[in-house]
């Protein structure tokens, strides 16, 4: 996911939110790494809604993005 976000943010300033099934705690460790790489605007964390979660189950992760 990252290596996308790179070749489609490149230096741009960038809009994020990560999303998560169950995993806060990842969440937050792949949201500071997006962090430490690129020059966020604002973040955000949420939940990933239980009609997509259903199927996908726990422990998923997303990323939603947009530049300025």
């Amino acid at each position: 996911m990252l290596e996308i976000m790179v070749e489609k943010v490149g230096d741009s300033k960038v809009h994020v939110m990560v999303h998560h099934a169950d995993e806060l705690e990842e969440a937050k460790k792949l949201l500071a790494e997006i962090k430490s790489r690129f020059d966020c605007v604002e973040s955000y964390i949420t939940e990933f809604a239980p009609v997509m979660g259903v199927h996908t189950g726990p422990g998923l992760l997303a990323i939603g993005f947009y530049t300025e």
